[in-house]
């Protein structure tokens, strides 16, 4: 071979070791750009919702997910109320700009399912269970035994009372020796035989036992709407309370815990529409119950505004009440206000000690009836469950849930899941502090007493039914209530209501 055929040999295997050495760095380049570009690619998924209320608290959880979650970005859309589930369809169905999830409350959630814009949740946490959520929440969400969303927060009422007005009612009773007040018989209620060996021995022992019952504020914590009325025959009440009890008889929300454990629409999810049971003769019973409160309380309809009645109450003038959850901010509210007053009023006596010389006690003394003018007056309040109808009738809350809807059209379900989760359980315990709302998990660990009443009463309540056809139940059955209140025959017109009711539900 010539030197110059050896040479083009030589030049051509040094081309391509060095095409070989090119093109294999190149793809160990490409290869490391496309680990870099994997690991910072992004799933947005967008969640829609209407209560402005949740926007901190939804865009926080956003920011906190991402940050544990960097492969998965959610992006949340305040929306206009209006057509809300509609627009929702509409956008689904067009594939363009619709949500992976959105919050709902559950009474919708036949009509989302249906539609098929809600989806079965897959749980990715096995969170949807009785270690996480009452049974209140979890019959929320539920449809025809299977989980069609994610319950987040709620609403339902408690009973409200005057903490101050009770403590000094039971030291006034305990102080003027009540006997046996409270179980028992007093020593005037007990029979002896003439003759009886032991008449004296019995007596000393009875007389003992009387003056030993000191009644507690548990007392007074009324469990049944019996005793509130037992309360309201013997109590003396300051001049400034006007009435004993008051709700608003007005609104269908304070009023149905007193159907709400007789009356079935769809059963304890309120999804079954041959469970229909609305005029039974428990549910009548309690409505004649209902009316014959009016007798007592004379409440009138047309002026029990919720808003009124509870700024009534933190006024003092009533003992009880029933009340949702925004009195839990109205109650801190009026603390921090007659806090805030007293700090004044401290520096004000301080003040005028330094300028007169006078100890504020000295200026008590020297005028009484100006220092009463200026004495603040403040109350302490208690959150109870609802009392029950009666003795023999048992009362059942009702609820609403807001909850978050997987979009059955999302191709995103397994990232919209994952956030579901963390929003109901790990960031569950913001919720209040962020929005106001009281969380429907377990996981929010609340051991303040309002938040721990309310949620006992959740987990008893029963749900708004999601049955497309009793959608105007609510509207009905306010009217029911506010014309058997106001006087009609309580048999004849929840018969009327049920009647309207049973039409519209197809039953089996």
């Amino acid at each position: 071979m010539s030197f110059t055929k050896k040479l083009v040999v030589i030049v051509l295997i040094i081309a391509m070791l060095v095409c070989i050495l090119v093109v294999g760095n190149r793809n160990n380049l490409l290869k490391e750009e496309e680990k870099e570009q994997s690991f910072y690619q992004v799933e947005t998924v967008y969640l829609w919702y209407t209560e402005e209320v949740l926007t901190d608290y939804l865009t926080n959880a956003a920011v906190e997910f991402h940050e544990k979650n960097p492969g998965i970005r959610v992006i949340p859309t305040l929306m206009n109320s209006g057509e809300y589930l509609e627009e929702i369809n509409k956008a689904s169905l067009k594939n363009e700009n619709y949500p992976d999830m959105y919050m709902l409350t559950n009474d919708s959630l036949e009509k989302a399912y249906l539609a098929g814009l809600a989806s079965k949740v897959r749980d990715p946490k096995n969170i949807m269970n009785e270690e996480h959520f009452g049974k209140g929440a979890l019959n929320a969400v539920s449809y025809h035994d299977e989980y069609v969303a994610y319950p987040i927060a709620f609403e339902t009422s408690v009973l409200l009372y005057n903490k101050t007005y009770l403590k000094n009612w039971v030291e006034k009773v305990n102080s003027e020796d009540y006997e046996a007040v409270g179980e028992g018989l007093s020593y005037e209620d007990l029979e002896f035989e003439e003759g009886d060996e032991q008449i004296e021995h019995i007596e000393d022992i009875a007389k003992e036992e009387a003056h030993k019952k000191q009644i507690t504020i548990d007392d007074y914590i009324p469990d049944s709407f019996d005793k509130i009325k037992a309360f309201a025959d013997v109590y003396e009440a300051p001049d400034r309370v006007s009435s004993i009890l008051k709700w608003d008889v007005s609104d269908i929300f304070y009023n149905y815990m007193f159907v709400g454990n007789y009356m079935i629409v769809g059963g304890d999810a309120g999804d079954d529409t041959s469970n229909i049971d609305i005029d039974n003769d428990a549910t009548i019973a309690c409505m004649q119950v209902y009316q014959q409160l009016n007798q007592t309380f004379s409440i009138d309809a047309k002026t029990s505004d919720y808003a009124d009645v509870l700024s009534d109450f933190l006024d003092g003038k009533t003992v009880y009440t029933l009340v949702t959850s925004d009195a839990i901010a109205k109650v801190n509210a009026y603390i921090a206000e007659k806090e805030e007053q007293k700090k004044i009023a401290a520096m004000a006596d301080a003040l005028d000690e330094e300028t007169t010389g006078e100890t504020a006690e000295e200026s008590k003394e020297e005028s009484s009836e100006d220092a009463q003018s200026t004495e603040i007056e403040e109350f302490e309040f208690g959150y109870a469950c609802v009392p029950d109808v009666s003795e023999a009738f048992r009362s059942r809350s009702l609820s609403v849930t807001d909850s978050l809807v997987i979009n059955g059209y999302s191709e995103k379900k397994d990232s919209a899941n994952l956030f579901a989760t963390f929003l109901a359980t790990d960031y569950a315990g913001k919720l209040y502090e962020k929005s106001g709302k009281l969380s429907a998990s377990k996981d929010a660990e609340y051991e303040d007493e309002a938040f721990v009443t309310f949620m006992q009463e959740y987990e008893e309540s029963i749900p708004l039914p999601k049955l497309v056809e009793a959608s105007n139940l609510w509207v009905q059955l306010e009217i029911a209530f506010t014309d058997i209140w106001s006087g009609e025959d309580p048999v004849q017109r929840f018969k009327e209501f049920a009647s309207q009711i049973k039409s519209q539900v197809v039953t089996e």
